[in-house]
């Protein structure tokens, strides 16, 4: 999380610009998405009203079908004299009318094929018949007393349909259904009645068939608005309400079944309908999949766009290092293009700049290192001049030749070398003999030894680096003739060059400032230890430099800390 804030930060306007785009990606797609959605599922919704039309033209014929079974059946039932003789014929002919009314059934049995009725004949003289072999559930003389036979007789209609919530036989007692009733009539009257009970399963399995539970609810009334058919078991033999046929999110279909004087009710769940269109899952992946592509488009683009900026910017650190070589390329859009050409400008006037200062402050530093190399005392040449007269008046010729060798050398090494940094080696040729100059003045009461590895001699150095930290210690470590000793160590420390020249002298206190004029005029005298400093960090930076340790009666330890240059190798 931490690194993704960073990185929000460092492309703040990459991510903006980013997020922006997104934003009116999503808003577009969205809006886009919403306005094809509503017109898709109006269409769809307008496109399966039609479909259900058609459906429920269907069904409609298909219960006019069943009335014309059913009635083809109470007219055959009516015509047929077996029927007659059944319900008029006294108890002695009972068996060869049942045996004829048996025949006559069987023979017409093709009627009662599209048809799952339970024909029942009841007649006034008291006899029945069931066609399937049913077993009544009731006496005939509780159903001639029923409310049911009270409205079928005083109805004048032959024909006429009835919910009932059980059937008239024991098979059917449990079930709700339609009863179907014809009277059957002769010259004189009504003689008995043919009954067809049709099960509300059956009766419901017309629109069942075709019209889909989860979005379709249907109801069938009859004339009171009692429901007599659904696929809502519970509301069945209740009245339906207002409130359920006008429901915001339902569309209302009603149907006339004319034959019955019934209506059918079809109402249709448009939130599971548009569900059913398969449309959202798919839309949402597209609509997903839209915006991804969208927005790794716009971030390849807007990343191109501002690559140039942010190189730029990457670009800019190195300025403050002082690094006015790294340009930019001139690339991305008309206005990075002219940052960039102002940036590259902007280098090389840098650059110009610092190429004058560098090259002013290398004329001062070389100013100041042969102003450096020049500060030999005068007094100390009249002094080495005398003594080498003095050693030649006295006969010491070969004494007066050395010294005469070791002078030369010195001046040799110290004017005629135009050279900046020599190698270590020949600087220790040099303090040898500044060495044995000093000695013709001061004696031998001052021993002083060399050491260096091989390693090292061949590494570069300041010329006059070492010579006059000797002369400090010369002149003021072993004060009123003080024997001591002098030594000089030469190695390498992991990746840099050390030189100690430790001394038994008198030592001073460190603890005042070194570059007071007290201490100078005291312990810096000659090219003066400050000068060595300033000289090693001119040259190689303010990592290197001069250190000191020193306590009075305790000697001196002065350590040279530069970096490790090879001589560049000639070919």
């Amino acid at each position: 999380m931490k690194r993704l804030e960073l990185w929000s930060k460092q492309n703040e306007l990459f991510t903006r610009i980013l997020m922006i785009v997104i934003f009116c990606v999503i808003s577009v797609t969205l809006l886009s998405v919403a306005v094809v959605f509503n017109r898709s599922k109006s269409a769809y919704v307008l496109s399966y009203q039609e479909s259900n039309q058609i459906l429920m033209n269907k069904i409609q014929n298909d219960y006019e079908l069943l009335n014309d079974n059913i009635n083809r059946i109470f007219e055959t039932v009516s015509k047929s004299q077996g029927v007659q003789d059944y319900f008029k014929q006294d108890q002695s002919e009972e068996i060869q009318a049942i045996i004829k009314l048996q025949k006559e059934m069987a023979s017409t049995s093709w009627i009662f094929n599209d048809t799952p009725s339970n024909l029942i004949l009841i007649g006034k003289n008291g006899r029945t018949f069931f066609q399937n072999e049913g077993v009544r559930s009731q006496s005939l003389d509780t159903f001639f007393k029923s409310d049911l036979m009270k409205e079928i007789d005083g109805n004048p209609a032959l024909s006429q349909y009835f919910y009932q919530q059980n059937g008239l036989t024991i098979s059917t007692a449990k079930q709700p259904g339609l009863l179907y009733i014809r009277k059957i009539t002769d010259d004189i009257g009504i003689i008995g009645y043919a009954l067809i009970f049709v099960p509300e399963q059956y009766f419901a399995s017309i629109y069942e068939q075709v019209l889909a539970e989860n979005i379709h609810t249907i109801y069938i009334t009859d004339s009171e608005n009692t429901v007599i058919s659904s696929n809502q078991k519970s509301q069945l033999g209740t009245t339906l309400s207002n409130k359920i046929r006008k429901a915001d999110n339902n569309y209302t279909n009603s149907l006339k079944l004319y034959s019955y004087n019934f209506t059918l009710y079809n109402l249709i769940n448009e939130d599971t309908l548009i569900k059913n269109m398969n449309l959202i899952r798919p839309t949402i992946t597209i609509v997903f999949f839209s915006i991804m592509i969208a927005s790794v488009i716009a971030f390849i683009v807007i990343r191109r766009m501002t690559g140039p900026i942010y190189r730029l910017i990457d670009a800019l650190p190195s300025v403050t290092q002082g690094e006015f070589s790294n340009s930019v390329a001139i690339e991305g859009t008309y206005e990075t293009q002219e940052l960039g050409k102002a940036y590259n400008l902007m280098l090389e006037d840098l650059q110009g700049y610092f190429d004058h200062l560098m090259t002013v402050e290398e004329e001062k530093r070389l100013t100041e290192i042969r102003s450096l190399q020049m500060q030999i005392q005068p007094h100390f040449i009249y002094n080495t001049l005398t003594a080498i007269k003095f050693l030649i008046w006295q006969g010491e010729r070969d004494k007066a030749s050395l010294a005469m060798d070791n002078f030369i050398q010195l001046l040799r090494h110290t004017l005629s070398n135009k050279d900046e940094v020599v190698p270590l080696k020949q600087e220790l040729n040099g303090v040898e003999a500044y060495i044995n100059i000093l000695q013709l003045r001061y004696g031998e009461r001052i021993q002083t030894n060399i050491f260096a590895n091989e390693a090292a001699e061949e590494l570069l150095v300041p010329k006059m680096i070492i010579q006059p930290i000797i002369e400090n210690t010369y002149l003021h470590a072993f004060p009123e003739h003080q024997e001591g000793y002098i030594q000089v160590f030469a190695t390498t420390v992991e990746d840099k060059l050390q030189i100690e020249i430790i001394d038994n002298g008198v030592g001073f206190d460190d603890s005042q400032p070194p570059n007071t004029q007290s201490t100078l005029k005291q312990h810096y005298s000659g090219l003066g230890l400050r000068n060595i400093h300033e000289r090693i960090q001119l040259l190689y930076g303010e990592k290197y430099g001069l250190k000191i340790q020193t306590a009075p009666g305790e000697g001196t330890s002065i350590k040279l800390l530069m970096p490790i240059n090879h001589p560049k190798k000639t070919t």
